[in-house]
């Protein structure tokens, strides 16, 4: 499987819908001090959709897109599962030692970022609450692995988990940055949101480093 490959970014998957805004303008009874150019009379206009022409996904991120710690936790709670779900059907299915290894790692991650949380949900008593971005987030994932079930074993399967791979990561990264972090309350869950990045961030850099030498391998 190609990298190039278009992919969906997760923020644009996880965005909740934003409010359609754009009230007619209405101007009053004769008022000779009112402009007459349609300019917005509310000093805080909605943002227009128009405004938003060449950067969707830097804009997803607004007032009205909020999440709890809960819904927060949720969302990690799913990335925690479906990872673990994941790797471990690569970890049986790769031939490569590295990839095996690499897979085997993940799932290991997973594991302890979940029971970090889960600790973390006794000592606050916070209960993971399901949402919109949660049942996205699942959606987009399980999108992103829909390849491997077509993938032969052997290099190509191996290529295509790491391919994958690569994919997810850099979108939970996005997710973290322009979704969780701007909405996080508690201090704690702010630390392990950062526990979580560094730990992502270099699983990635170690995937895009096997998804290098994998390609380097002639095809058999």
């Amino acid at each position: 499987m190609s990298f190039t490959r278009t992919t969906l970014p997760l923020t644009v998957a996880l965005a909740l819908a934003l409010p359609g805004v754009a009230a007619a303008d209405q101007p009053g009874p004769t008022q000779p001090s009112t402009p007459t150019s349609g300019a917005p009379t509310n000093p805080n206009p909605p943002t227009s959709p128009t405004n938003n022409t060449d950067q969707n996904p830097t804009n997803v991120q607004t007032p009205t897109d909020e999440l709890s710690d809960e819904e927060i936790l949720m969302v990690m709670q799913t990335i925690n599962d479906t990872s673990a779900e994941h790797n471990r059907r690569a970890q049986k299915s790769a031939k490569n030692r590295r990839v095996k290894k690499y897979a085997e790692n993940r799932v290991k991650h997973a594991k302890a970022a979940k029971k970090r949380q889960t600790a973390m949900h006794s000592r606050h008593k916070l209960k993971p609450k399901t949402g919109a971005t949660d049942v996205a987030y699942r959606a987009s994932i399980t999108e992103t692995y829909k390849d491997l079930d077509t993938a032969t074993r052997g290099n190509e399967f191996d290529t295509t988990y790491i391919d994958d791979e690569i994919q997810a990561l850099t979108n939970v990264l996005d997710a973290i940055d322009r979704k969780f972090m701007p909405n996080v309350d508690l201090p704690e869950l702010r630390d392990e949101l950062n526990t979580v990045r560094a730990q992502v961030d270099s699983d990635l850099k170690e995937a895009e480093t096997i998804r290098d030498a994998l390609r380097a391998v002639p095809a058999a």
